[in-house]
């Protein structure tokens, strides 16, 4: 029941700020239900899809995903997929919780970043292709060693490519959605799945994100990501620290 609520919360804060929500699936399961960073790592990567996969279509029916630079990304992110999935089974313990910690955090500090400075220079010709494709990278080492989604970093790389706030979420829905379909295919080959918690985890989550909007939709939206998505950020930056500190 717990969990389930756990994931229900997560839902919708989703529903509300867009992204993937890996980085709160795996904080969770790790620092409140004591699961291995090694094993909630995949999981993670799996209850994020089903959300992930209703949001794409719904971002590509109402025509907001740039598809070009969307590719770029993805195909920079196959190989960091590929080698961090491989690599993480490998990774010491203590060194695995420094890593995925450390990656916690700055995801957090990035999201706060983007609170409180959404405008950022926008780059343009070889810049805009260098830039998609080292974050394409990121993101996927990201989610090949971490277990995340890599929205963080993904949708302020857009915002910093010139896309507008809808465009950069539709955008990095349809990014975040292969990358976490990818990343979850390699782990279940190369790691364990704690599939009771991340059955629960998914079942509310897709609750939560389907049950919000239907009760904020009278709310200002813009005025409530404003309010949120600091929240969000000091709350993952805590899971991050509690990894860290394992």
């Amino acid at each position: 029941m717990v969990v389930w609520f756990y994931g229900l919360l997560i839902g919708a804060f989703i529903s509300v700020m867009g992204g993937g929500g890996a980085a709160m699936y795996l904080g969770i399961l790790t620092s409140q239900l004591g699961v291995a960073t090694a094993v909630a790592a995949p999981t993670s990567l799996i209850v994020a899809i089903p959300a992930l996969l209703f949001g794409c279509a719904t971002q590509m029916r109402i025509h907001n995903v740039h598809y070009d630079l969307g590719n770029r990304m993805i195909l920079a992110a196959l190989p960091g997929i590929l080698v961090g999935s491989g690599i993480a089974p490998y990774i010491p313990d203590q060194l695995y919780n420094w890593v995925v910690g450390g990656i916690l955090t700055v995801m957090g500090l990035i999201v706060l970043y983007r609170a409180y400075r959404p405008a950022a220079k926008q780059a343009s010709g070889r810049s805009r292709t260098g830039i998609a494709v080292a974050l394409g990278l990121l993101s996927g080492l990201m989610v090949g060693i971490g277990g995340l989604t890599g929205g963080g970093t993904t949708v302020a790389g857009l915002s910093i490519l010139g896309l507008n706030a809808l465009e950069a979420a539709g955008t990095s829905t349809y990014v975040l959605s292969v990358m976490a379909v990818i990343g979850a295919i390699s782990h279940l080959f190369t790691g364990s799945i704690a599939w009771t918690a991340g059955i629960s985890l998914m079942i509310g989550s897709v609750m939560g994100a389907v049950i919000t909007p239907l009760l904020l939709h009278r709310l200002d939206m813009v005025k409530l990501s404003r309010w949120l998505t600091p929240i969000m950020g000091l709350v993952i930056i805590y899971f991050g620290v509690s990894i860290f500190l394992r």
